[in-house]
C-alpha cells in the first residue's frame, strides 16, 4: 500500500445519543467521534468526508465515510496493511453505539458523497393503540390508527422529479429540486407502517417532512389531495410539522456498478437499531 491512501469506512449507528452525523463544534457527533478515534489510531489528525448528513436522533444501518490517511512511520503503516485489524480497533474505540461494518482501500476518485447513486431510507411508524416501549427509539408511535390507503394516494404525486421546497429546510444557493424514485408504504405487521424512500439525493429534512404530511392524511386531518397542493405551493409553512427524527434510518447507499453498496450484513437489518434497555 502506498504511503498515502484513501479508505472507505462503512458504518452503522444508533443515532439516539448523537447530535447528528456531521461534525459540529462542542457537539457529540458520529463524524466527530470517528475522526477522533482514527486520529488516535493513526497518530495524525484525520478529516473525513461523509456520504450525507443525518439529523440528531436519526439512525443508520449503512453509512459511508472516506478518509485520506498518511502513515507517519513504519509502525503506523503496518496498521494500514491490516485493514481488518484497523476495523476491529476502530470499532472498539467507538463503542456499542457505532458498528464498523467494513474498512477497505479505494481509488482516489472514490468519493463517499459524490460517487453515491442512490440513498435508501426507511421511516417506521406504529399506529397500534399500545406501542412496544422497547422500540421507542427507532419508530414513531403516532397514537392512533392510520388510513394506509389514503396515505398511498397522497404519496403518488411525490414520485418523480419535483421542486421539494415545501418539504425541505432551504440552504442559500442550493436547489430544492430532487428526484424521488420510490415512495412505498407498507404494513409489515399489524399496528405498524413502513415508508421506504429511494432517490439519488435528498434535501435536508425532506424525508421527515414528507412523512409528517402523510401522517396528517393518515389521521384524517387532511384529504389525500392536500399533499400534492403542498408540493405545488413550494411553501414550507403550508406543510405539516416534521416527523420526529428517531423513526428514520438510512438503510443503504448504492454506488453503481463500480463499487459495492453499503448495507448492513446481519439478518433482519430492516428492523433498525437494536433494542435498548
Amino acid at each position: 500500500m502506498s504511503p498515502r491512501c484513501r479508505l472507505r469506512i462503512d458504518l452503522a449507528y444508533d443515532g439516539s445519543g448523537f447530535a447528528g452525523l456531521a461534525r459540529q463544534p462542542e457537539q457529540r457527533t458520529v463524524q466527530g467521534e470517528l475522526e477522533a478515534a482514527l486520529s488516535a489510531l493513526l497518530g495524525h489528525h484525520v478529516r473525513s468526508v461523509v456520504e450525507g448528513r443525518t439529523d440528531r436522533g436519526v439512525h443508520a444501518s449503512a453509512q459511508v465515510v472516506h478518509v485520506d490517511v498518511s502513515p507517519p512511520d513504519e509502525r503506523r503503516a503496518a496498521r494500514l496493511d491490516d485493514l481488518e485489524l484497523l476495523r476491529g480497533r476502530l470499532g472498539h474505540l467507538l463503542g456499542p453505539e457505532v458498528a464498523v461494518l467494513a474498512v477497505r482501500a479505494v481509488p482516489p476518485d472514490f468519493d463517499a458523497r459524490f460517487s453515491a447513486t442512490a440513498r435508501h431510507y426507511r421511516y417506521r411508524l406504529v399506529d397500534a393503540e399500545v406501542a412496544d416501549p422497547l422500540r421507542r427509539h427507532d419508530r414513531w408511535a403516532v397514537g392512533q390508527h392510520l388510513d394506509l390507503s389514503a396515505m398511498r394516494v397522497a404519496a403518488r404525486p411525490l414520485v418523480g422529479e419535483h421542486d421539494f421546497a415545501a418539504f425541505c429546510r432551504r440552504a442559500p444557493g442550493r436547489t430544492t429540486v430532487r428526484r424521488l424514485d420510490v415512495l412505498a408504504l407498507s404494513r409489515p405487521a399489524p399496528g405498524r407502517i413502513d415508508a421506504r424512500l429511494v432517490g439519488p439525493a435528498f434535501c435536508h429534512q425532506q424525508v421527515r417532512a414528507i412523512v409528517g404530511c402523510l401522517v396528517e392524511v393518515g389521521r384524517g386531518r387532511r384529504p389525500a389531495g392536500w399533499v400534492a397542493e403542498v408540493l405545488a405551493g413550494r411553501d414550507r409553512a403550508r406543510a405539516a410539522p416534521l416527523a420526529p427524527p428517531h423513526g428514520l434510518t438510512l438503510e443503504r447507499v448504492a454506488y453503481g456498478r463500480r463499487w459495492p453498496a453499503a448495507e448492513a450484513p446481519w439478518p433482519g437489518a430492516d428492523r433498525g437499531p437494536g433494542r435498548r434497555g
